[in-house]
């Protein structure tokens, strides 16, 4: 996404629901670094896409992983793996086979909007369906889920490189 800053056209990447400035700064270790900007290794902007896309599947995995154990543990939960995917209509998704899936673009969104995510899938382990009952297990597991569903609804397409 571009901003202006001081007249100029500045790129900005969402991480976890804040907008960084991206610069490009050699000096470092790995490709993508994130502190007060986001700092790009490479002066190939050409190839930006593909780094981030990578760096945020990277962190997807990472983070999304901690929360699903969390919660999962939490409500006495068991499920059999954790895949992040580029499902381009889903945000997440649970298998017959307890498989969660989740998209790797919900990094770019704030934790607790990634949290009602894991929260809606985890119940899915119990009801395969939303009925009553799975919106009652996605309350007690994450009682502000609604606000977060609708950020989601409302927000989702500012979700994207």
């Amino acid at each position: 996404m571009q901003v202006r800053q001081a007249g100029k056209a500045v790129d900005e990447y969402l991480y976890l629901g804040k907008s960084y400035p991206l610069e490009i700064r050699l000096s470092q270790k790995n490709i993508i670094e994130v502190e007060d900007k986001l700092y790009l290794a490479s002066p190939k902007k050409k190839y930006l896409k593909s780094y981030l896309e990578s760096w945020y599947k990277q962190q997807a995995r990472k983070i999304i992983t901690e929360r699903v154990a969390f919660y999962a543990q939490r409500a006495g939960l068991t499920y059999r793996s954790v895949a992040i995917t580029s499902a381009e209509t889903r945000w997440g998704s649970c298998s017959n086979e307890k498989t969660l899936n989740f998209n790797w673009r919900l990094i770019m969104a704030p934790l607790a909007v990634i949290d009602y995510v894991v929260a809606h899938e985890l119940a899915h382990l119990t009801e395969l369906n939303h009925s009553r009952d799975f919106w009652e297990t996605v309350r007690k597991m994450y009682p502000l889920y609604r606000e977060y569903r609708t950020w989601l609804k409302r927000n989702g397409e500012l979700l994207r490189i």
